[in-house]
């Protein structure tokens, strides 16, 4: 017994030494001139719990990089390429993607960035603890870097980061001045740039000075070199132009709506990242958190949530970073500004026949009686008649009416703060319509069920067109499945906001006329919280659990009532007095196959009808027990193969006694 511990004790000590010694190899990695390479190395701390350390970096004897609490110090001849990375990393400025995905660094890890061919090497990561005893630990590691393809350049250029104005000289020193040699920046030559040409030069020795520098030269810089023989090697750089927070644009007057919500924006730029934005109204500080009803936005911008009189006035905004300001922006002078009031409106409808012409008047003035809103005319879907139609005096003429002419059609009045609008559908007898109307919604915080009534339901195919009211984006569209529904729900929308929703009909003709458009709001989770009513769906019943190879297989059967208000089934599973959570998962079906449970263990498991405005009807709690199959099967495989083995024994013996007696038959006379 004490040799065969003594066997595994031995073989235990050589697998650590192998795995020691494997992790002491150098690591070898190559890179051409211009390039960057990553040197990755990890920190060992004492029991995997972090404590303070200092960093060092070397180059064969000498010291190239050193970090201790903050601080960084750098060789001459390494300054401004080497960068301490975090954890997850990415080199800048590429943005994440699946061919460029977020490199997983140790804490010691270094990017050392435009290679030369002076930089090919040993390197070394060393780690020092200095609160423990010893200070070191065996966490050093070794690179050797080696630097090819350096036949055409000699020093590249380097990342820099200046201060808007100052000169900026980014080296690209080649190997032979007869090699033919140009500038690009962020992938096009520098003399499609006219102002930065005239800004900069490229010296004999390929050099590029930049004087002054403007916020515009930010940006990637590669300098690219060839030869008479078609060699050509590039390498680049990075310039991170840095100034003082400044406005850029501001419109000298801005005109707000009355009783609406409204925006005023502080048009800046900063580098570094803005740190404060100062507002004053008329000379003095305007602090949003002392004024009913305005808000701050992330950007800085001005949120009124419902305008009045007493936010008109002179307003200027002042941006500020770390490097400080550029001064306040001009005078914005906010005039409030009542939106349009119709005079004339048009009927909800007007049916005319082929050939005639119909007038469907509209006019409209100012909410504060000045300038009279410029009226427009336009139809859902399509555009106006082209040489059938007149507007006079905000009135809309159309002569010898057409078939394609059926449809909604909306006026719309505008003024500097405002746009309302009013719609008429226009109906062509002895043509049925196809606009869906009647159309109705009930929201809930994420989404909205719609009902429509439609004249047509054979050939017909309805779409639903929905948008945020303050989106400045353009319509989404869900395609309805069945043209016999005249129902669908939108979801994922956002909780709280305000949609526009409108039903589209097309038909063999091509798409009809639209629906009259509809908003509601999105309820907000204070609003869904307070509801104390019955659901309006009923609860699943007849839960019946039953055990197969693969899981637990639950089927149910509908509520009683309200499956015309089912959204989804969902099937959760727990375990235990607390009701851990083991899994959910929703479901339009009335089975579902609950999978990856642990044998030998009791769940349970209850199926939620939600409905259409995420109300949840539970059904009762069914306790079931998913059984070991595989460890009975593997036991049963076991007792089988043992009990097949020792008869493979027995015979074996049989046959081996009797073929050894049968040759001997003195023994067995014996």
């Amino acid at each position: 017994m004490n040799t065969v511990l003594g066997i595994v004790l031995c073989c235990a000590v050589c697998v650590a030494a192998y795995y020691d010694e494997e992790e002491s190899y150098p690591r070898y990695v190559t890179a051409a001139v211009g390039d960057h390479v990553v040197f990755d190395c990890e920190i060992d701390f004492p029991h995997d719990y972090p404590i303070p350390y200092k960093l060092f970096w070397r180059r064969g004897e000498k010291e190239i990089f050193s970090w201790h609490e903050g601080e960084s110090t750098e060789s001459d001849d390494y300054s401004g390429r080497i960068t301490l990375l975090s954890k997850f990393h990415l080199h800048p400025p590429h943005p994440p993607t699946i061919e460029r995905p977020i490199q997983h660094y140790g804490r010691a890890s270094i990017n050392l960035t435009s290679i030369r061919e002076s930089d090919a090497g040993w390197y070394e990561c060393r780690v020092k603890f200095p609160t423990r005893t010893p200070p070191y630990r065996n966490n050093g590691t070794w690179f050797h870097l080696t630097v090819s393809g350096g036949n055409l350049l000699a020093i590249p250029p380097i990342n820099q980061t200046i201060t808007e104005g100052q000169e900026v000289r980014f080296m690209c020193v080649v190997k032979d001045l007869s090699f033919k040699l140009r500038w690009l920046k962020d992938g096009i030559p520098l003399n499609s740039y006219q102002d930065l040409t005239q800004r900069s030069w490229v010296e004999k020795d390929g050099t590029l000075v930049i004087k002054p520098t403007d916020m515009g030269d930010y940006g990637e810089y590669e300098c690219e070199v060839s030869n008479t023989i078609g060699d050509y090697q590039k390498a680049r750089a990075f310039l991170n132009v840095q100034y003082k927070a400044k406005v850029v644009y501001a419109p000298p007057e801005i005109h707000l709506p009355y009783g609406r919500p409204a925006l005023i924006d502080c048009h800046f730029r900063a580098n570094p990242p803005l740190t404060n934005l100062r507002w004053e109204k008329d000379g003095f500080l305007f602090d949003p958190y002392n004024v009913q009803g305005v808000f701050y936005r992330k950007n800085g911008s001005l949120y009124f949530n419902k305008v009045d009189e007493t936010h008109g006035g002179s307003y200027t905004c002042t941006p500020y970073n770390d490097l400080g300001t550029q001064g306040p922006s001009p005078a914005m002078y906010v005039i409030v500004q009542r939106a349009p009031i119709f005079t004339k409106s048009p009927q909800n409808l007007y049916l005319k026949k082929l050939g005639e012409t119909v007038e469907i008047p509209c006019d409209a003035r100012d909410g504060d009686n000045g300038h009279k809103p410029m009226i427009v005319w336009y139809k859902k879907g399509s555009s106006l008649p082209m040489g059938r139609y007149s507007i006079i005096e905000g009135n809309l003429t159309i002569t010898d009416i057409e078939e394609e002419d059926r449809g909604i059609y909306q006026c719309s009045a505008t003024n500097k703060a405002a746009t309302v609008t009013v719609e008429t559908e226009l109906l062509v007898e002895n043509i049925p319509s196809s606009a869906p109307y009647n159309l109705s919604a009930v929201s809930s915080p994420t989404s909205v069920h719609l009902k429509w009534l439609s004249r047509r339901q054979k050939n017909v195919e309805f779409s639903v067109w929905f948008k945020k009211i303050e989106s400045t984006s353009g319509w989404k569209t869900y395609q309805v499945p069945s043209s016999r529904s005249l129902e669908a729900t939108i979801t994922n929308l956002e909780p709280a906001t305000e949609y526009e929703f409108m039903i589209l009909c097309k038909d063999d003709a091509g798409d009809g006329p639209f629906s009259k458009t509809l908003r509601i709001w999105t309820k907000s989770p204070e609003e869904t919280n307070l509801f104390k009513g019955p659901a309006p769906i009923g609860y699943p019943q007849n839960i019946v659990v039953r055990p197969t190879d693969d899981g637990l297989f639950v089927t149910w059967d509908p509520p009683d009532f309200g499956m015309e208000f089912l959204k989804t089934y969902a099937v959760r599973w727990t375990q235990g007095p607390e009701d851990y959570v083991f899994g959910s998962v929703n479901t339009l079906e009335s089975s579902y196959l609950i999978r990856n449970l642990l044998e030998g263990t009791e769940y349970d498991i209850q199926v939620l009808a939600i409905s259409i405005d995420d109300q949840q009807a539970i059904s009762e709690k069914i306790r079931a027990l998913y059984p070991g199959f595989k460890s009975i099967r593997a036991i049963s495989t076991g007792i089988i193969a043992g009990l097949a083995f020792l008869g493979v024994i027995f015979v074996a013996v049989y046959f081996v006694k009797k073929r050894f007696f049968s040759s001997k038959p003195h023994l067995i006379k014996k």
